[in-house]
C-alpha cells in the first residue's frame, strides 16, 4: 500500500505542476505528459512489486540486485515502443519537451530506487 500511495503522490505532485508551469509560462508540449507520467507510474510500481514478491523467495533473495538491472532496459523498450510515434516520432524535441521527460523519469527513478534499496537492503539482513 505505501508503494501505491507514493507513486500515487508522486504521479499527481509532478503532473499538476508540470501543468501548472507549462500553463503559467504558455508553453506547449507536443506529446501527452498524462500517459508518459502514467507510464513512469505504472512500470516503477510493477518493478517494486515484482522486487517484493521476489523477495518473498528465499532462493532468489541474493540475486535481487541482478533481478533489478534489466528491468531499467526492459523499461526503457517500452516506453520506446509504446511512445514511438507521440514522442520519438518527432523531428526535433525542444528543451522544454526534454525537460518535462527527463525531470519526471529521475523523479520516478529515484523513488523507484529508493523502494528497491530498502527492499534488498531488509533481505540481507
Amino acid at each position: 500500500m505505501v508503494y501505491i500511495i507514493s507513486f500515487m503522490v508522486l504521479f499527481l505532485v509532478v503532473h499538476f505542476f508540470q501543468d501548472s508551469i507549462l500553463n503559467y509560462f504558455n508553453f506547449t508540449v507536443r506529446y501527452n505528459l498524462w500517459d508518459t507520467n502514467l507510464f513512469f507510474t505504472i512500470s516503477s510500481l510493477v518493478i517494486c512489486f515484482h522486487l517484493k514478491f521476489f523477495s518473498l523467495k528465499k532462493s532468489l533473495q541474493p540475486q535481487l540486485g541482478f533481478i533489478y538491472l534489466p528491468t531499467l532496459f526492459i523499461k526503457g523498450i517500452l516506453f520506446f515502443i509504446i511512445f514511438q510515434s507521440s514522442v520519438f516520432g518527432l523531428d526535433v524535441l525542444s528543451i522544454v519537451e526534454r525537460l518535462n521527460l527527463l525531470i519526471p523519469l529521475f523523479l520516478f527513478l529515484g523513488l523507484e530506487v529508493y523502494f528497491v534499496v530498502k527492499i534488498i537492503s531488509k533481505n540481507e539482513v
